[in-house]
Formats: structure tokens, C-alpha cells, sequence
């Protein structure tokens, strides 16, 4: 569920070779103990439930380097970036590390900065505030206050989910930072790989109208590819 953010009884059945029922048992008792949310045919994560940065980077990690290298494409010389904490964007800020490009970062998380720290030419500013060590993160009110003293050209961040209402986000410190970062920048890119699709978490981050792009590693369903459409986003799949 955490490499996915959602399940489906049958495919747990046939991947551990197992009867519908007893998934469905285990699914209910997992609901029970409040570790997930029972919907019809499966489950998904509780809305305010995020696993830590460090177990996430290590999904779907080729997916998201190539969304990584996607996203790096439009970042030039002399660009003033956001950079927000998260799996997805510690991809890019290692792509980005490797192409040394004269830019300036500037990041609220830690294992983010410390990627973007090991090339020569990137100017690293790292947003002061109360750790969130769990997602490697400063957030809260300093956080905000010292993001609203500055511009860039463009905020990269990612999500928990992304829905037809907008990129959706579990923990509340978390969407506050991007949604400073989403104000301060000339444009605004989401990286959300497929797993993200559909998912539904506790707080809507911003309308999908305040994305430029979303870059993402397959083509996500018919509704939501016509919701981005229809608020002018372009989709760029790596």
C-alpha cells in the first residue's frame, strides 16, 4: 500500500497466492486497528498518514529519476528554483547535482540540500524552521515567513496524491510550505508518478489552475488527463 498508496483485493490475492477472503479478512483487520482505510475491493492509506522520505525514495526509483531528468530539462543557468522536501524532488535535486548547473536552490528539506550541496556551482538556501524529521523537512511558521521574503522562477514539489480538486498532501506542515513556495514562483511543476493518481489525502494543496506542468512517469486516466487539460496544464510523461 505504501509503494502504491492503494490496493486492490484481487491483486493481493494472485500476488501472494491466497484466496479474495483472506485478504479481505487481513484488509478488515488492518482497517480495525486504524492502519488503513477499507474501501470497496481494497484499501488505501488513512488521509493524514505519510511514510517517512527515506522509505519512499526507494520506490519506484527508476520511474522517478526519469521524471527527474525530465523535470531538470528546464531548469538553466542563472535559474532561481524551489525545491520542496520529498522523495520525488531528492531525485531531482541528485539530477540536478550531477548537471552542475550555475543555478540557485533554495529547499526546506535536508536531504534535498545536502544532494544539491555536492555540486560546485549550485547556491544552496535552506529554509530555516521546526523539523519534521520524518519527511527530512523544515516547516511552520518561520518556514513560511522566510519563503514569503523571496522569488524564483519556478517551485518544483510533489504530493501524497494528485485528483481532479488538485495535488493532495497528508500532513498539513507539509501543504503549507507548498503552497508558499507555489505563490512566491513564476510557475509551478508537480512531480507525481503513477502511484499518485487518484489518491485522495487529508488537504487539497492548490487547484490544478496554479500547476504549469505535471511530470509524471505514465499517462494518468481519462478524467483526470481532462481535468488538467481543461485547467491548462501541460502533462510531460518521462
Amino acid at each position: 500500500m505504501r509503494a502504491g498508496a492503494a490496493v486492490r483485493i484481487a491483486d493481493l490475492a494472485a500476488r501472494f497466492g491466497t484466496s479474495t477472503e483472506t485478504i479481505r479478512r487481513d484488509l478488515d483487520q488492518l482497517s480495525q486497528k486504524g492502519l488503513i482505510n477499507r474501501t470497496y475491493g481494497g484499501g488505501t492509506p488513512p488521509l493524514s498518514l505519510e511514510p517517512g522520505v527515506s522509505e519512499r525514495h526507494r520506490l519506484l526509483a527508476e520511474e522517478r529519476r526519469r521524471m527527474a531528468v525530465a523535470a531538470a530539462e528546464a531548469i538553466g543557468t542563472g535559474d532561481v528554483v524551489m525545491i520542496d522536501a520529498g522523495s520525488s524532488t531528492l531525485h531531482l535535486a541528485n539530477v540536478l547535482s550531477s548537471l552542475n548547473r550555475r543555478i540557485v536552490a533554495i529547499t526546506n528539506g535536508l536531504p534535498v540540500a545536502e544532494a544539491l550541496g555536492k555540486a560546485s556551482q549550485i547556491r544552496v538556501v535552506v529554509c530555516p524552521g521546526e523539523l519534521n524529521a520524518a519527511q527530512g523537512a523544515t516547516v511552520g511558521p518561520e518556514t513560511l515567513k522566510f519563503l514569503s521574503r523571496l522569488n524564483a522562477d519556478r517551485a518544483y514539489f510533489g504530493a501524497s496524491g494528485l485528483t481532479v480538486d488538485g495535488p493532495t498532501e497528508a500532513e498539513s506542515g507539509m501543504a503549507w510550505v507548498k503552497r508558499a513556495m507555489i505563490e512566491r514562483a513564476g510557475e509551478a511543476v508537480l512531480l507525481a508518478d503513477r502511484s499518485k493518481f487518484g489518491v485522495r489525502m487529508m488537504e487539497v494543496v492548490c487547484p490544478l489552475g496554479d500547476l504549469r506542468a505535471v511530470v509524471t512517469d505514465q499517462a494518468p486516466d481519462q478524467a483526470l488527463r481532462d481535468a488538467l487539460t481543461a485547467a491548462g496544464v501541460d502533462i510531460k510523461v518521462a
